[in-house]
């Protein structure tokens, strides 16, 4: 297996991590209205997945359940129709948090992974790093790089006929030096009021079909 593609299944979890080297001198997160993540309770997001060299087409959609607290912290929980599970997320000061459990997921550390997967306030071209202790076959114990990088500010994007005003587009690279170079995993695409509404990777394209916020 590639270690682009290794990489690549895991993240798709949510990223790695244990403990987590935040290369960011913004201020911690504090709860409060989430702009670009509008996770009401009974809120929902469906969404249409489209692979890029096949015809297959996969559906689901997100809920949102209410209120969970994890070590002393309130996060919004998210589950899909598809039976893959729940995730869970906050957000405060222009930063958003996203938290899953990945404790099936083999050669990473069984902690729960905690990961900042937007900031409204970086300016265009701006970014910011995250780094996770792996272990890999043969090589052992190594560091990933996450760099998320703003690509789109404060621009409209259409997706499926949808005219979405205020979108922040987000490129995510992952890299372990010097055995795997900088490599583009996928771009996400958030609109101010809906949250998510694309998501491009080299082998599926997801888009927001329809959503209703409550």
């Amino acid at each position: 297996m590639k270690f682009y593609q290794l990489f690549a299944g895991v993240m798709v979890v949510v990223l790695l991590a244990a403990c987590k080297k935040e290369k960011s001198q913004e201020e911690p997160v504090v709860q409060n209205t989430c702009d670009y993540a509008p996770y009401t309770t009974g809120s929902s997001f469906a969404y249409q997945q489209v692979a890029v060299s096949s015809p297959d087409t996969f559906y689901y959609t997100l809920q949102v359940m209410g209120d969970s607290v994890v070590n002393g912290e309130q996060f919004r929980v998210l589950e899909d129709d598809a039976g893959s599970g729940m995730s869970l997320f906050r957000c405060g000061g222009g930063s958003y948090v996203q938290l899953a459990d990945i404790a099936a997921v083999s050669n990473v550390p069984s902690n729960v992974v905690k990961t900042e997967y937007l900031k409204e306030n970086v300016a265009l071209g701006g970014g910011w790093q995250e780094q996770f202790p792996i272990n890999l076959p043969i090589v052992g114990d190594v560091q990933l790089t996450v760099d998320y990088t703003i690509m789109q500010k404060g621009t409209s994007k259409t997706v499926l006929g949808t005219v979405f005003n205020n979108v922040i587009g987000v490129r995510m690279e992952v890299s372990v030096p010097p055995y795997l170079p900088p490599t583009e995993l996928s771009t996400n695409y958030y609109a101010k009021g809906v949250g998510l509404i694309q998501l491009d990777t080299d082998t599926d394209t997801t888009r927001l079909q329809s959503y209703a916020i409550r």
